[in-house]
């Protein structure tokens, strides 16, 4: 037994620094994803059954690349580069966007190259040198620790996959009851910045895990849903009248009012339209489940009623659950003669927009490729996204659903982002000025954009609805930055800090109905029923539902603001079975609608292409040398290309309906077809939309 005793004693001493390193690999990526070092430590002395869960995860992960690799160093750099990366990607966005790295984010695949403009000023000097006297110590770790086993082998790996399983297992396998009661470890989804600084990143990681996919609603099945649309059902059903008016709905990318910042003095009013509207219209805020990104998770709920508040922390719908028909704003207005447009001046596969806008009924779909590259600044103009939706809205002869985003107000908000920036502000100094006065220059372009469509609607005889709100604040440097160093909020513990981060502006502006405003405050999810019901059109069981919780419990907040806020959790325990019956379940709720969602005739693009003439510009031109042509046909993006026999050749846009193009001298041959077509290809080098091929006969 002695023997046992001493043999096992010194087994242990000479693997204890395993433990050692798993610690100094928690203080690693507390120190990158809290972006100081300090914090790291204090968190670290203020939780330590936290900091002891987050040790056991990461020596295990290191005993199991250990077992894998038969050495300890190589295991050890491995998990270091693992761990470096993930804590260093959550700082980034913990600054940014003030959310922390989640699981949900490994999924977003195209999306992540969007996300590369914000490592610009992020590794600084600190951080830097902090990496290095960081890596410096793992070296004398490493090689300068006599106990330090280098090798293991046989049985021994084996031994290290088991102790590995049980440590991971026994962190992630812990009763939530246990974890809290005995630990103190309280797992917090529903609000991820502080699960985050609480529970640090590696076991919060863990954890989150649970939430990757959805679990089935207590109380769900066909009879709980049947229940629930019997009694939502409105028996007075609306569109009593026979006006079918258009329905304009505006999602401004960060579009805000820095104006209701205390104490700041503009050069002039930014959005002065907005304003002047706002005095006569119905408007007022909505509460936004994002801050400084996640434009689709707004788009999301305000086209399917669906709220961010029932889905897992951290997720994107678009790019991970809308797989299948979703009934919507477009599909609901589509079933009663609507023409439905979708209008996004970015990349068409960007939050997988166009399998998305398909399964949610819109009949066409407008992307970035097929606008006229009107730019201000790095992004599409908004002028331009007007422009479309005048022209979409007069090439339809009956009413319209036409719904837009903008991308000229998209982060970044560094100087120098527009050519000329007009607007002064006093009363902030430093960077925040930057930051506000080229804020004030995008909103005031989404502005222009607004009065553009006002002047336009207001001079038609058509009866429009125009819904125009931000989709959420805008990032205004790391941490808040912008907005502590305005003295807007004190910090994240402002007491109002979910008021002045999560409102943004909304206005609902028409030019038929009688005068009137309302004073609005409500959740995303919440505006496509009172669309409806402003516009007098046939909802559905769930538009009726929502239009009568909306009038009980009008914003949603996080889960931990409930009390506060005097929302009882069961109130919203049927909206969470019907979001769940329609996002994840059988769809019971569609009985009467389910093959009247989709459009039968979705197009991706201005509509269906052709080309209807070639003519040689010299008809002259001998076979042998390069030959010019016009192109005649129907909607021709400026992004078009010109494809003959297969090959790309130069071409030039002239308008929707002509291009002209250089056929070489290679391709023009006496007796040789030529087979012409038109693509539009997209950043990923995919053809998106083409013409049917046009035989030329030389």
């Amino acid at each position: 037994m002695k023997k046992w005793l001493i043999s096992t004693g010194r087994y242990l001493r000479s693997r204890y620094v395993l433990f050692l390193l798993g610690a100094w690999l928690v203080f690693l990526m507390e120190f990158l994803s809290r972006s100081s070092a300090k914090d790291a430590v204090q968190w670290t002395y203020h939780h330590i059954p936290a900091f002891l869960a987050n040790m056991v995860l990461l020596t295990g992960l290191l005993m199991l690349f250990t077992a894998i690799f038969g050495r300890t160093r190589w295991a050890y750099w491995t998990v270091f580069a693992i761990a470096f990366l993930l804590s260093l990607i959550s700082g980034i966005k913990m600054k940014i966007l003030g959310v922390p790295l989640l699981p949900t984010d490994f999924v977003l695949t195209s999306e992540t190259e969007d996300m590369t403009q914000y490592l610009q000023n992020i590794m600084k000097p600190k951080t830097l040198i902090g990496i290095a006297v960081y890596v410096a110590s793992s070296f004398g770790l490493l090689y300068f620790i006599p106990e330090m086993v280098r090798k293991i082998r046989g049985k021994e790996r084996i031994a290290f996959v088991a102790a590995a399983a049980i440590f991971i297992a026994f962190v992630y396998y812990q009763p939530k009851a246990m974890m809290q009661g005995v630990f103190g470890i309280e797992e917090k989804p529903w609000n991820q910045k502080d699960n985050i600084l609480s529970n640090g990143l590696m076991l919060s990681t863990l954890l989150n895990l649970n939430h990757m996919n959805v679990s089935k609603v207590a109380g769900y099945d066909e009879n709980a849903i049947t229940a629930i649309v019997n009694r939502a059902s409105d028996p007075v059903q609306a569109g009593q009248t026979d006006v079918k008016p258009n329905i304009i709905v505006v999602l401004s990318e960060a579009f805000w009012d820095p104006t209701v910042i205390p104490n700041l003095s503009f050069s002039k009013d930014p959005i002065p339209g907005f304003h002047q509207l706002s005095e006569k219209f119905s408007s007022g805020w909505l509460l936004s489940p994002q801050y400084g990104g996640g434009t689709a998770n707004v788009e999301y709920e305000v086209l399917t009623g669906n709220s961010m508040r029932f889905m897992p922390p951290g997720s994107t719908p678009y790019n991970q659950y809308m797989t299948r028909q979703v009934d919507s704003l477009a599909s609901i207005a589509s079933r009663q003669g609507y023409n439905t447009v979708s209008i996004n001046p970015f990349h068409n596969w960007f939050f997988n927009s166009k399998t998305v806008y398909k399964n949610m009924g819109f009949s066409k779909f407008i992307s970035q490729e097929f606008f006229d590259q009107k730019f201000e600044g790095p992004y599409l103009a908004d002028d331009e996204a007007a422009n479309l939706i005048i022209k979409e809205s007069k090439a339809s002869s009956g009413p319209d659903m036409i719904f837009t985003n903008t991308m000229e107000n998209h982060f970044h908000f560094w100087p120098g982002k527009f050519k000329e920036n007009t607007f002064k502000i006093s009363g902030v100094d430093g960077q925040a000025k930057g930051f506000l006065e080229t804020l004030s220059q995008g909103i005031n372009g989404a502005d222009r954009m607004l009065l553009k469509l006002v002047d336009h609607f207001s001079q038609t005889n058509e009866p429009t609805i125009l819904v125009f709100f931000g989709d959420h604040l805008p990032s205004l440097g790391d941490d808040y930055k912008g907005f502590i160093d305005a003295k807007y909020i004190s910090g994240t513990d402002d007491p109002d800090f979910l008021t002045k981060m999560y409102r943004t502006p909304l206005l609902i502006w028409n030019n038929y109905l009688p005068e009137g405003r309302e004073d609005l405050y409500m959740s995303p999810s919440f505006l496509g029923p009172y669309i409806l019901e402003k516009a007098q059109l046939k909802g559905t069981y769930y538009t009726d539902y929502l239009k009568e919780l909306y009038k009980k419990i009008p914003v949603i907040p996080p889960q931990d603001y409930y009390a506060k806020m005097n929302i009882k959790a069961e109130d919203l325990k049927d909206y969470e079975k019907l979001q769940y019956d329609i996002m994840f379940g059988e769809q019971h709720g569609y009985a009467e609608i389910k093959d009247k969602i989709l459009s039968p005739n979705f197009t991706l693009g201005l509509g269906t292409m052709d080309i209807t003439s070639v003519t040689p510009v010299d008809p002259a031109a001998a076979p042998g040398h390069d030959m010019k042509v016009e192109i005649a046909g129907h909607n021709f993006p400026e992004l078009s290309t010109v494809v003959v026999n297969g090959k790309t050749v130069k071409s030039t846009y002239d308008c929707h309906e002509k291009l002209l193009a250089t056929i070489p001298a290679e391709l023009n041959k006496a007796g040789t077809p030529l087979e012409i077509k038109i693509h539009v290809i997209d950043s990923k080098d995919t053809v998106i939309a083409e013409t049917p091929a046009f035989k030329l006969e030389r």
